[in-house]
């Protein structure tokens, strides 16, 4: 088998790039091989060595491994050179190899020359390590031409202040960057007792003004900050701060002078957690202003096909099922579907769980039972996805979804089967809550008692809504809702009307 990370490589070209490839590379007679296999492996991802051994004319399999580390290199030897002046880091790292190739030349004052340019890129991209980087080759160069001279030991002392500064801010930088992380992983892993530990000495380090935004702040501290503080009142229920946070943080990014800031990871995920925020803030106009945005700025950029996929597709799914545009969500169902196939190698397990849960849910909108049914058992039986993420309130909530759509589907053999299993596999998760315990006790009671009419059936629903309003009232209780919307699936039974009818209709005058 071919060198996947070459396959990779080549597959992840633009046109533009293979072209400039090819262009370059021909010129020089040694690398004719090197491009053809180069063609052989576009034209055929999956070619094996024997078939490309042969078609290359090589002696053996050893010749073929050697000749694929050579166009790997070649490759990105070409993509340095294209991409030199598109990005200002790549710019910033050839001046530095440009300064030393200068510094060991001797050629000092072109060296100099260099160090300025690269210094206000640097300073420009917040970029220490590169400041600290120009910072000794400027040292360097005084004590190579200003020996022995007052004049030079002011300068190297300046020099000297210039790097403490350089350190200190990114002593600084790298704290804001930690805490960020840290808070991320800690809400991501479900450590509910450690995030709560790290919240309440956040809150003291919070009132001390750690995470206050201040004029001297780079573009990266602010945005390790604002993130941070996304996720902060994210933990804290405060959608309305959250989605503040990334507000500001966007418009920070885009009024910044950094070039191909808006092609960057960074706007990237910045966009998609306000796209997430707008949503939770019931802002449905601003929400979908945003994922136009999201997908004409990146839709055509190849680097970023498998994450428009796992993180706004999967957004978007999800959101269409929290505010009941089944219509909407059942449109991409099948484009989801094909992507899944097509990125499921890339696409992180706990997304994985959501995809298939929110694309249950959406048949389950569509009155589609056989096809929900299908997506919950992919949820429920992926080995891998369960060992991992046993504990996830995902797969806790699926569960009992579960039992609803097998319920709606009029699956009744298979009731008190699923209610022994729902039961069992979520006490091992965590303690089943009251609301849950509630509704799966309904369920299964329901099936044995197989309503004669219609009436009995209304009153059971209508005792079942009493039930669970008395219980949500206990703040703790209230958790099952954000999963999803029990009440409308009840209300859906009570006035025959479709359950992302009435979800859409609450979430309408909610946002109004």
């Amino acid at each position: 088998m071919i060198n996947q990370q070459l396959t990779d490589l080549i597959l992840s070209l633009t046109k533009t790039e293979k072209r400039y490839f090819k262009i370059h590379a021909r010129t020089s007679k040694t690398s004719k091989t090197l491009v053809k296999m180069f063609e052989a492996i576009e034209n055929n991802p999956d070619i094996g060595k024997m078939q490309l051994q042969k078609e290359l004319r090589l002696n053996s399999e050893e010749n073929v491994a050697v000749a694929e580390t050579r166009l790997h290199a070649l490759i990105l030897k070409n993509l340095r050179n294209f991409h030199s002046g598109a990005s200002q880091s790549i710019e910033l790292n050839n001046l530095i190899i440009e300064i030393e190739i200068l510094y060991q030349k001797r050629l000092f004052k072109n060296c100099m020359k260099l160090i300025t340019k690269a210094k206000k890129l640097a300073t420009l991209q917040s970029n220490h390590i590169a400041l600290l980087s120009l910072l000794k080759w400027e040292s360097f160069i005084e004590k190579e031409e200003g020996k022995y001279l007052h004049r030079s030991q002011e300068k190297l002392k300046a020099i000297l202040e210039s790097e403490q500064k350089v350190i200190r801010d990114y002593s600084r930088q790298t704290e804001y960057k930690y805490h960020t992380f840290n808070l991320l992983l800690l809400s991501k892993n479900k450590a509910i007792a450690s995030l709560n530990k790290e919240i309440s000495q956040y809150d003291e380090m919070i009132a001390e003004g750690l995470f206050d935004v201040k004029p001297e702040h780079t573009i990266d501290d602010k945005a390790y900050i604002l993130n941070f503080m996304g996720m902060y009142h994210m933990s804290k229920g405060n959608f309305p701060a959250c989605l503040n946070c990334y507000i500001e943080l966007i418009d920070i990014i885009e009024q910044s002078p950094r070039k191909n800031l808006l092609k960057s990871n960074e706007y990237f995920l910045a966009l998609n957690n306000l796209l997430l925020m707008q949503a939770m803030n019931k802002k449905f106009g601003d929400f979908s202003n945003t994922l136009r945005k999201i997908y004409a700025q990146f839709k055509n950029l190849q680097a970023y096909q498998a994450l428009l996929f796992n993180v706004t597709r999967n957004y978007e799914l999800g959101i269409y099922c929290e505010i009941g545009e089944a219509e909407k969500g059942f449109k991409i169902l099948p484009e989801i579907t094909r992507e899944l196939k097509k990125y499921g190698s890339e696409t992180y397990e706990i997304n994985k769980l959501l995809f298939y849960l929110n694309i249950a849910i959406m048949y389950l909108f569509n009155q589609k039972y056989k096809e929900s049914i299908y997506w919950l058992n992919e949820f429920l039986n992926d080995y891998s996805i369960k060992k991992n993420d046993v504990t996830s309130n995902i797969y806790y909530y699926g569960h009992i979804i579960n039992m609803i759509v097998h319920f709606e589907a009029g699956n009744y053999d298979s009731i008190n089967y699923l209610y022994n299993e729902s039961v069992s596999n979520l006490k091992k998760i965590r303690p089943i809550s009251k609301f849950d315990s509630t509704i799966l006790a309904f369920i299964k009671a329901s099936v044995k008692n197989e309503y004669e009419f219609q009436k009995q059936k209304d009153t059971a629903f209508r005792e079942l809504k009493s039930k669970l309003e008395d219980i949500v009232t206990n703040p703790n209780e209230s958790i099952s809702l954000h999963f999803f919307d029990f009440f409308a699936w009840i209300d859906s039974h009570l006035t025959g009307q479709p359950i992302a009818a009435i979800i859409r209709k609450k979430n309408q005058s909610e946002g109004a």
